[in-house]
């Protein structure tokens, strides 16, 4: 499936040489978003193209729609998610950084005993 391949290109490219950790981990992160922003934009096309040419709304029907309670939950969901996957290279640092001090600490504790 094609939106897999570019909703993963984050986690399959390989390091640019000269940059930093930071550097690599706003790269990743911008790719994620891109890649959830091409799907994304793809799709609604796609929909409101069908929706159009069915005659079923117009596209001035979908730009004036507004969300139900409930849908502006679900909406809010899937922003979530969005949001996890791109902060995700940050996370997974922050979770190495406290792995390496932990390490780090129990090193030092077992030297002084």
């Amino acid at each position: 499936m094609p939106d897999q391949n570019i909703a993963t290109l984050a986690h399959k490219r390989r390091p640019i040489p000269g940059t930093s950790e930071s550097e690599e981990r706003l790269l990743a992160m911008v790719t994620a978003l891109t890649g959830e922003l091409a799907i994304t934009r793809e799709r609604l096309d796609t929909l409101e193209r069908l929706v159009e040419g069915a005659g079923i709304l117009a596209r001035s029907d979908i730009e004036s729609f507004e969300a139900s309670p409930e849908q502006a939950d679900q909406r809010r969901g899937i922003q979530h998610r969005i949001i996890a996957k791109v902060f995700r290279p940050l996370r997974d640092s922050a979770e190495r950084d406290v792995e390496k001090a932990r390490k780090k600490a129990h090193k030092e504790t077992q030297e002084n005993d």
